[in-house]
């Protein structure tokens, strides 16, 4: 994978995983009853099982594949902003904005300063 290309492809995977997470929240539990008949006790504990494995995958694809899909998309951005060939060739942004001169302190807020370290 070149780096051209890793961009969309972690923004396909995001998806993918989005996706993918929301029909497991939604269709996991009706799929799961259809397809275990839970009445003997080996079968519920392989239900047991499967439900455990499927909820963890079920709370943990939706974030991710959000995460991915954030990420692939920062990916993008900076490819763009770093693209020139020399440093000088790059758009000038995040500078910090120059301090505020700080306001004149009043005679009588000096004097009392002043009067505070003995001069």
């Amino acid at each position: 994978m070149s780096t051209e290309t890793m961009p969309k492809a972690v923004i396909w995977w995001g998806i993918g995983l989005l996706v993918g997470g929301a029909l497991l929240i939604v269709g996991a539990p009706t799929l799961a009853a259809l397809f275990f008949a839970s009445n003997t006790g080996e079968w519920q504990s392989v239900y047991a099982a499967i439900d455990l494995v499927v909820g963890i995958a079920r709370v943990s694809l939706p974030p991710l594949g959000a995460a991915l899909i954030a990420a692939g998309l920062v990916m993008q951005y900076l490819d763009k902003r770093l693209a020139g060939e020399s440093i000088l060739d790059r758009p000038r942004r995040w500078h910090f904005p120059p301090a505020p001169e700080p306001a004149p302190e009043p005679a009588a807020a000096a004097a009392r300063k002043r009067a505070k370290l003995g001069r």
